[in-house]
C-alpha cells in the first residue's frame, strides 16, 4: 500500500471569481458587461414603473376620477401627487428601456471599452432628449 497523496491539480480562477479572502472583487462588478449601478437601477426603476402603473390604473380606472377630457387631465394633473407619479413614470420608463436595449446591444455587439462608452453617452443624450420632450408635453398641464 502506497501513502503517497495524490495532488489536486490547480485550477485556474475564473474571471469574476472571488479572492481567496471572501470578498468581492471589486473590479470583477465594473468590468461586467453591464455594470452593477446600471443593474440595480433597473431593478429600482422596475419597481418604480410597476407602483406607478399601479397607482395610474388604481387612480383612473377604478375610482374613475373623470372621462379622459382635456379639462379633466389638465384638473387632475393640478395636483401634487399626480404630477409626481407622471414625471416618475416618465424617467422610469425611459431609464428602464433605454437601459433594456443598452444590455441588449452590449450582449452582441460592443466588445472595446470606446464603444460601450459610445452606446453609453449616446443613450443618455436620447434619454434626456426625450425627457425634456417629455417634460414640455406635460407642461401645459403642471406649470399652473
Amino acid at each position: 500500500m502506497s501513502t503517497e497523496v495524490a495532488e489536486r491539480p490547480t485550477v485556474a480562477p475564473t474571471a469574476g471569481a472571488p479572492p481567496e479572502t471572501g470578498r468581492v472583487d471589486r473590479r470583477a462588478l465594473d468590468q461586467a458587461a453591464g455594470g452593477m449601478w446600471a443593474w440595480l437601477f433597473q431593478r429600482i426603476t422596475a419597481v418604480v414603473l410597476i407602483v406607478g402603473l399601479i397607482t395610474h390604473l388604481v387612480a383612473t380606472h377604478i375610482f374613475g376620477l373623470g372621462h379622459l377630457s382635456y379639462l379633466n387631465i389638465g384638473h387632475r394633473l393640478s395636483s401634487d401627487a399626480f404630477r409626481v407619479v407622471d414625471i416618475s413614470l416618465l424617467a422610469a420608463a425611459i431609464f428602464h428601456g433605454l437601459n433594456g436595449a443598452r444590455m441588449v446591444v452590449l450582449d452582441y455587439w460592443c466588445a472595446t471599452r470606446g464603444s460601450r462608452r459610445a452606446l453609453s453617452l449616446g443613450l443618455w443624450v436620447l434619454g434626456s432628449a426625450t425627457f425634456v420632450y417629455g417634460m414640455w408635453a406635460l407642461w401645459p398641464w403642471i406649470s399652473h
